[in-house]
């Protein structure tokens, strides 16, 4: 027969067993407390990473505006003149500078803001916008101007009428409504007084499409200025070009002894006599991400003849600063 008193001292140690299994509150709390710390250590980790990310993403967004903003105005600065053999005369105050002539570009300088810059060269490279010739004379000033094809203008449309030796721009200014005329009306850059040799093109003198455009910085909302795109026709608002472009300058490279040699650098401001010694351009541009970036403290940098930034602010920046030569010059 089993041991009465052995069973009873067996089955008291199985209670024993069982009353010490599982954690006592001090072990839960000290495992809490553990993970509660590898918690915040992962969650600081990822909020790091994330932040990281963020500006990775926002500098590289600022960069791609620069490359962007900088392609488009090298490759009309090095068209500027192309196809224009003598400058062309405009209406007073017509370029933002007051000046009344251009052949290559007509600079805006600014110590106090970002520059300006007006370009101009006949657009004929492009296999959908092909010149055409004048098939009669402009022997009487009239509002049309007689072609032999009007494939490609449009209303609105700047045009450049040259024979090689001088140079005029005028504007289609009305629908076109047959294949041989482009209407335009006797006013703004069509008006006789803007044309100093008018009348004087005969028949086969070269008609083209201008590009006439100007490049300045919209500030009309601080938190995002832009790059603007202005085609200088009445009515024709200025489009965006580059996001969070804070400042543009330029800077110019004159050939003061006439043997296309650059020998003058770093004229911020040239005047009517050295626009046309102008050889190259030197472009500056400084951008900013779209939002700011707590606990950074920045200052929008020096270029040009502008000054600093005097206040910090919480935007990352960038610069880029590329010289073009004029190959029109």
């Amino acid at each position: 027969m089993r041991n009465p008193q052995y069973s009873k001292r067996k089955s008291k140690g199985r209670a024993a067993i069982f009353s010490e299994a599982g954690f006592t509150l001090i072990e839960m709390m000290s495992a809490f407390v553990i993970l509660i710390i590898a918690m915040t250590a992962a969650y600081a980790t990822f909020e790091f990473q994330h932040a990281s990310f963020t500006v990775q993403n926002r500098v590289a967004e600022t960069q791609q505006n620069l490359r962007s903003a900088m392609e488009v105005l090298n490759r009309d600065i090095r068209l500027a003149g192309y196809g224009i053999p003598a400058a062309v005369t405009l209406p007073a105050s017509f370029l933002p500078s007051g000046r009344t002539t251009i052949r290559t570009i007509d600079p805006l300088n600014s110590t106090a803001a970002a520059d300006q810059i007006v370009l101009l060269y006949m657009y004929d490279m492009d296999a959908n916008l092909p010149p055409t010739t004048l098939s009669a004379n402009m022997g009487a000033y009239n509002n049309t101007i007689s072609v032999t094809s009007t494939d490609g203008f449009a209303n609105g449309d700047y045009i450049i009428v040259t024979n090689g030796t001088s140079a005029d721009l005028f504007q289609i200014t009305a629908a076109i409504t047959d294949n041989t005329t482009l209407p335009r009306n006797t006013s703004g850059v069509n008006a006789a007084a803007s044309h100093a040799a008018f009348p004087g093109y005969t028949t086969g003198a070269t008609v083209s499409k201008a590009r006439f455009v100007r490049y300045f910085i919209d500030t009309t909302d601080p938190a995002h200025p832009t790059l603007m795109l202005d085609k200088m026709v009445a009515g024709v608002s200025p489009q965006p070009l580059a996001d969070d472009i804070e400042d543009m300058q330029f800077q110019y490279g004159l050939d003061t002894t006439g043997d296309f040699v650059v020998d003058t650098t770093a004229v911020n401001s040239p005047n009517a006599a050295q626009i046309l010694q102008i050889r190259q351009v030197r472009v500056m541009l400084s951008a900013r991400t779209r939002n700011p970036e707590r606990k950074w403290q920045e200052v929008r940098p020096a270029m040009g003849d502008r000054a600093a930034g005097t206040a910090a602010d919480q935007y990352r920046r960038r610069t880029i600063d590329v010289a073009t030569d004029l190959r029109n010059p």
